[in-house]
């Protein structure tokens, strides 16, 4: 299914949406990275950059994609076959007894319509709702999205302590996307302690992840440029040989 996602993620671009973010105060302590077991010294935080905010929509629509080209358990295909034919709120109603039951790529499917109004009203309330329960039962795409609706506070409130928990726990299993927002608010200092070389070492694994829109992984490119003006060079090199010897956590 990861190589399946992948060719997914490859077929769409985010379409961006520009926001300034609030200029943060200093830093000047010492970095523990606990993804690591290392430590590194802090530097003070220098001016802010912008953030750019993607929209879900292609990455929903490459989660769709991917859904429907995989295997389909009893009972699912009839639901499969609807939404192939656009027939959406047919679709919807097959969905949802099996996201009910459980089913995580289910439940996602579901978010994702609810997100976006196929076969019912549009509904962020509802999209966070079932990506919370995806997120909750391990899967990082509901956990990035669900991650990304805290952050811009859609269907939850803008809450970011949240939105880096989900991010978080996202980011560590590689989804690239996550790890640019991860970035930005350890930069920024928002739901976390700000921490340029935290925030050094999400935008560094984020601009070479291939689990990543191309919007987002321009932006994180961006970013981690930005912020190595910031650190001294001995931090650059230890942070860059942590992202060597880096392994993302595996999917379940």
């Amino acid at each position: 299914m990861g190589r399946l996602l992948r060719g997914c993620f490859q077929r769409w671009r985010g379409a961006a949406r520009r926001r300034d973010v609030p200029r943060p105060g200093t830093g000047g302590v010492v970095v523990s990275f606990p993804e690591t077991g290392k430590r590194v010294p802090d530097v003070e935080a220098q001016p802010a950059v912008s953030a750019g905010r993607s929209g879900l929509s292609g990455l929903l629509f490459a989660l769709a994609l991917c859904f429907l080209a995989a295997p389909a358990a009893a009972g699912l295909e009839e639901g499969k076959q609807a939404y192939r034919e656009g027939n959406y709120a047919q679709a919807l109603q097959e969905f949802l007894p099996l996201a009910e039951a459980g089913d995580i790529t289910v439940q996602n499917q579901v978010a994702a319509m609810y997100y976006t109004g196929q076969g019912t009203d549009q509904d962020f309330d509802k999209a966070a709702e079932w990506f919370r329960k995806a997120a909750q039962g391990g899967s990082p795409d509901a956990q990035y999205c669900l991650g990304k609706l805290y952050y811009y506070g859609q269907g939850v409130p803008q809450q970011f302590p949240e939105a880096a928990k989900w991010l978080t726990e996202a980011a560590l299993t590689g989804k690239g996307g996550a790890q640019y927002l991860l970035a930005v608010l350890y930069l920024y200092g928002k739901g976390v302690s700000l921490n340029p070389v935290k925030a050094y070492f999400w935008a560094l694994l984020a601009a070479q992840s291939e689990d990543i829109a191309d919007e987002d992984k321009t932006s994180a490119i961006a970013l981690r440029d930005q912020i190595q003006g910031m650190l001294q060079q001995k931090q650059i090199v230890s942070i860059q040989a942590m992202v060597r010897d880096w392994v993302p956590r595996r999917k379940p």
